[in-house]
């Protein structure tokens, strides 16, 4: 416009005209020169500006790939692990119900373990279903008080051998371990979900080892079965969530969330957490966590 201040430049993009530049040449008509030199100059400005969006396109593209990833799991996980008990409580239940005066009382008792048994795995599921909502969201406050790991750890295995009751675990603790900063609850409840994996992925008559050590300033907790084993391609992914290792019949045995859970309370209490396989004749998954240890008081 003839009486306008400003000289006004756009922005051009292959995705169109991204934004406007104005410049106020001052009292002296622009040169040739200085105006090839601006023209250069917004040139460079719309390719900065269009690899700028390019890069937010392709980071909202693979958010976007990576929501309908986890809502595909979640749908997968939920529509299994909550089907499958629901079905053997009902069917348990309508047994009951129909035949109940023509059962015998082995029989009557076997179904009631069952729903039991199939309640406590959905009261399990949704447990860790809210664990790692808190967690995703920082809800979880974690204490800084120091904690027992001994006594933690103890609490978790009587914990776990009342769940199952058939299954053994050996536990080697070192003496006077020191504490470590954290939650008592929250690490009880990383240890048990340790516990849970390896029952999940190994032979029912196999052992499961719990062991305690100090090591190099660190406290060392280390809970190893005689599964299978894990690939190597496959350590790592075991903690993201709703990811399940095949079982030897093609079923995924868990939810996909206890290692998922435990990772994000081993980074809360500054500590970290992997995996190792094999661990002894090609066999075994160790699960490895570690945490800085505090000052006795």
């Amino acid at each position: 416009m003839p009486n306008a201040r400003f000289q006004y430049y756009p922005l051009k993009t292959p995705h169109g005209i991204a934004g406007v530049v104005g410049i106020r040449p001052g009292e002296a008509k622009l040169s040739a020169e200085a105006q090839r030199m601006i023209e250069a100059l917004m040139d460079q400005v719309s390719t900065a500006l269009e690899r700028t969006i390019l890069a937010d396109e392709a980071a909202d593209a693979r958010a976007s790939a990576e929501g309908e990833k986890l809502r595909s799991a979640l749908l997968s996980s939920i529509s299994h692990d909550l089907r499958t008990p629901l079905s053997s409580i009902v069917g348990s239940v309508t047994t009951l119900r129909s035949l109940d005066k023509k059962m015998t009382k082995p029989v009557r008792d076997d179904l009631l373990a069952n729903i039991e048994e199939e309640a406590s795995r959905l009261s399990r599921f949704v447990a860790n279903l809210l664990d790692m909502t808190k967690i995703e969201g920082g809800a979880v406050k974690l204490g800084k008080e120091p904690v027992d790991v001994a006594d933690v750890v103890a609490a978790a295995v009587r914990r776990a051998r009342q769940t199952w009751p058939q299954r053994e675990i050996v536990t080697k603790i070192a003496p006077a371990v020191p504490p470590v900063a954290g939650d008592a609850a929250l690490l009880e409840q990383l240890v048990f979900n340790l516990l849970d994996n390896a029952h999940k992925y190994s032979p029912a008559e196999s052992p499961t080892a719990v062991s305690v050590t100090e090591e190099a300033g660190q406290i060392v907790l280390r809970v190893a079965d005689e599964g299978p084993g894990i690939a190597q391609d496959e350590l790592e992914r075991i903690f993201e969530k709703f990811y399940r290792v095949k079982g030897g019949d093609g079923r995924s045995p868990g939810t996909g969330l206890g290692l998922a859970i435990c990772r994000g309370i081993a980074n809360a209490m500054g500590g970290s957490i992997h995996a190792e396989s094999p661990v002894s004749k090609r066999r075994g998954t160790r699960l490895v966590v570690r945490f800085p240890k505090v000052a006795s008081p």
